[in-house]
């Protein structure tokens, strides 16, 4: 019975979608692995397309085979006929062993995989590789899963998958071991993988080991990246112990002054805060290393509970018991180292903050002596001015007395007023002294109002001037 569609009972305001044959075939949708129930093809696709490849696949290729191992480098998976040679050798039934190391190039932050996505996808479905293996290769902030697939009732595969956060490592990591054959898998993606291939290739030897666990390649690569970073952590140790000389009070002494000046102190600050943010992106790589190895221990525990019947590394076989134990052994070191990594990344944390706080009050006392100047000269030009204020008031004092002496002797000094000697000295008034009146009166009124038109055009060119400030300030 066909579900009603659309199409067939079509609705007002509704259209119909439907996916193109195009986007459904293809990888993953002609993948072995693929699986419509658990798995997202079309998601898969936009995955993918998040992923950095490259236009060229170079990678490198081990394979343990009748228990001697062979490290192929600087393969060209592009060519049908090395591609064709690997994927042969893959089938073969005395391999216990495959590991494929792809390549990570470029910058910090726009790191690139030395692989093709018509190579990925290939190599893909010749590996069966879960369709959910690339929700792990796109993912940036670090995670793993494990997966445990069935054949009817018996265990048949059991997969790994990591991705470490891509601050420092940014690599993934795909491990599969099939629990019918006793076959290994594993996919490695990311940057500094060369020293994992060599410590690979030298573990591997005949004359080294008579029986391997399947967990052996995966704590090969934890030491490796445990040891790799330990060299970042020196690094930002040693930034940090220069930066403690340059305030002056660190950890550590120092024999000879390293202080900066009081001028250089906001360029500290922001040091500091560069550190601050380093050892962020360094302590969370820590913290996720360090969770995810003690996922792994109990990871090794099911593992061998699948392939044996037992947890108890003492209840396995003898012949299979010194192996297990060195894994067990191993994995147990690389989480004690990244724990204690861990501690040295929070303790580097907490002396940064402690140079931040130590800057900050250098520069708060450095602006206290700042401002202490500054008053210290305003109280000198107050001073001053105060001393100039009282030299000006004894001025209009004296001009005060000397005023009304002064007006009298210049009135008396005009020619309207005169003393006629001839008559007995007696005091004439000229009829023409209005004239100085007329004139005086008007004078003084024009004075006073040319000092009155100019107060108001510097008031209002004071309040123009504000406003253009204030309407800058707003659009900012």
């Amino acid at each position: 019975m066909r579900s009603p569609t659309n199409a067939m009972f079509p609705l007002p305001g509704l259209s119909t979608n439907s996916v193109s044959f195009e986007a459904l075939s293809g990888f993953p949708f002609d993948s072995p692995a693929y699986d419509s129930l658990q798995s997202n093809g079309l998601r898969c696709k936009q995955l993918l397309d998040t992923v950095r490849l490259s236009n060229q696949s170079i990678i490198s290729y081990f394979e343990l085979l009748n228990g001697e191992g062979h490290l192929f480098c600087g393969l060209e998976l592009d060519l049908e006929n090395v591609a064709r040679a690997i994927y042969q050798r893959h089938h073969h039934t005395e391999c216990s062993l495959r590991v494929f190391f792809v390549p990570q190039h470029g910058l910090r932050y726009h790191r690139t995989y030395q692989i093709t996505r018509e190579a990925l996808e290939n190599l893909s479905r010749e590996l069966v590789v879960p369709i959910r293996f690339f929700e792990v290769l796109a993912n940036n902030n670090g995670c793993y899963h494990a997966l445990t697939t069935f054949n009817e009732d018996r265990a048949e595969y059991f997969h790994l998958f990591v991705k470490l956060p891509s601050s420092f490592l940014n690599s993934a990591i795909y491990f599969r071991h099939d629990l019918l054959r006793e076959a290994t898998v594993c996919l490695l993606f990311g940057n500094e993988i060369h020293r994992v291939e060599s410590t690979v290739g030298q573990m591997f030897l005949p004359s080294r080991r008579s029986s391997t666990s399947p967990m052996q390649i995966v704590d090969t690569i934890v030491s490796e990246y445990v040891a790799l970073m330990e060299p970042h952590r020196h690094s930002l140790d040693v930034s940090l112990r220069q930066l403690e000389a340059k305030t002056g009070m660190g950890a550590h002494e120092f024999h000879e002054s390293q202080r900066v000046a009081a001028t250089e102190l906001n360029y500290l600050m922001r040091e500091l805060h560069v550190c601050e943010g380093q050892l962020a992106f360094f302590e969370r790589t820590v913290q996720f290393q360090a969770g995810w190895i003690e996922w792994l221990q109990a990871q090794h525990a099911v593992l061998n509970q699948l392939r044996f019947g037992t947890r108890e590394l003492i209840s396995l076989p003898p012949f299979r018991r010194p192996v297990e134990e060195g894994v067990a052994s191993s994995l147990s070191l690389c989480a004690s180292l990244s724990r204690e990594s861990l501690e040295q990344a929070r303790t580097l944390r907490n002396r940064v903050r402690i140079q931040l706080s130590v800057a900050a009050n250098l520069i708060s006392q450095h602006d206290s002596r700042t401002n202490i100047a500054i008053a210290d000269a305003s109280r000198r030009i107050a001073f001053e001015t105060r001393r100039d204020s009282d030299a000006m008031k004894t001025i209009a004092a004296l001009t005060m007395v000397f005023l009304p002496g002064t007006f009298v002797a210049t009135l008396f000094g005009m020619v309207f007023f005169t003393v006629d000697a001839s008559s007995g000295s007696r005091f004439q008034v000229n009829p023409l002294w209005w004239i100085y009146l007329a004139v005086t009166i008007p004078l003084t009124m024009l004075t006073i109002a040319i000092w009155r038109g100019w107060l108001t055009l510097v008031r209002r060119s004071r309040i123009l001037d504000e406003e253009n400030v204030g309407s800058k300030e707003k659009s900012n």
